[in-house]
């Protein structure tokens, strides 16, 4: 159930007090913090982390909003979060679904999903402003929530990284589209890139940005080659290797030709 938004004073920096305040007025002991990365770009998944942090102690020195961070200190932060606390959880919605169901329904997918990675129960769930309806437990949505919970400042991060992460594995596919630097979010060099080859399999092609292209998007030259090794595979122990080549780089693959070069290799 999703509470009315609370717009508390930003601290100097995040704190894990209004967590505890929340989860003893809901009767419990644990808050659970949400937040999400990749709302705003042209490619690529949104990505949502949930965490909870432990109260006692033990918790990362320098939590903060993961846009405020460089990239060293939000990688440090990423292993400080996974080893401290004491649960989280990562989600992924992927371009298709963005297409689908559109941006905000995919992020709240995502957030879903990284809370039903968190095996433990909690009395509260604090987001920075993300409502999530249906939940049966209390969500407060809290506005600046990243930079005054702490448990969404290690949300924020974990979802960070691990979208740039997925970004820079795409990019070895697609190299064009410089997403090494901008993320695939709407930037110069990415727009001159759509100008120039048009979207891949990673476009959100119902963003104005890339739907203006109006064209087919083109697939990787990894996914490529196997989807045209598949079409010419007469025996089994072909389709065999490269079944095995297809698992093997399945991680840098869009999620979009990943299932179509599965379901060739499943079919007769």
């Amino acid at each position: 159930m999703n509470h009315e938004r609370l717009r508390p004073r930003v601290p100097a920096k995040p704190s894990i007090r209004l967590e505890k305040e929340l989860a003893a007025k809901f009767g419990g002991t644990l808050a659970v913090g949400v937040d999400e990365a990749g709302r705003g770009p042209l490619a690529g998944p949104v990505v949502a982390a949930a965490v909870i942090l432990d109260h006692a102690g033990r918790r990362p020195e320098g939590l903060n909003d993961s846009k405020k961070l460089d990239v060293a200190r939000r990688e440090r932060l990423f292993r400080q979060i996974t080893t401290r606390a004491i649960a989280y959880g990562i989600g992924v919605a992927t371009v298709e679904e963005i297409d689908m169901i559109n941006i905000l329904e995919a992020t709240r997918l995502a957030a879903r999903r990284a809370l039903d990675a968190i095996p433990r129960d909690v009395a509260v769930i604090v987001t920075d402003c993300l409502e999530l309806p249906g939940e049966t437990r209390h969500v407060v949505p809290i506005i600046k929530g990243d930079a005054i919970c702490a448990s969404i400042s290690a949300a924020s991060i974990l979802a960070k990284v691990t979208r740039d992460r997925l970004m820079t594995d795409y990019a070895e596919e697609f190299p064009e589209y410089n997403w090494t630097r901008n993320r695939g979010y709407p930037t110069p060099d990415h727009y001159a890139a759509l100008t120039e080859h048009g979207p891949c399999t990673l476009h959100r092609l119902t963003f104005s940005g890339v739907g203006f292209f109006h064209s087919e998007p083109r697939w990787s030259p990894s996914g490529s080659r196997l989807r045209e090794a598949l079409g010419n595979a007469a025996t089994q122990d072909s389709r065999l290797a490269l079944a095995h080549e297809v698992e093997s780089i399945a991680p840098r693959l869009p999620p979009l030709e990943l299932t179509e070069l599965r379901r060739l290799l499943n079919q007769d």
